[in-house]
């Protein structure tokens, strides 16, 4: 089992991750809210990079 072949999964797990960031700091309070959407966009960002870097097919 390889990676390249779970490259739609990695994506949704990276999107799942900043969802529950956000929610944790908008919903929750657990942090500002500010400092929640900082931290999502950049887990999506560049997790989603570190995805497309690792499972590249060439």
């Amino acid at each position: 089992m390889s990676l390249r072949t779970k490259r739609k999964e990695l994506h949704g797990l990276v999107g799942a991750l900043g969802v529950a960031v956000l929610l944790g700091g908008l919903l929750g309070t657990l942090y500002p809210a500010t400092f929640a959407l900082f931290a999502a966009v950049s887990i999506w960002i560049v997790g989603t990079t570190l995805v497309n870097v690792f499972t590249d097919k060439s």
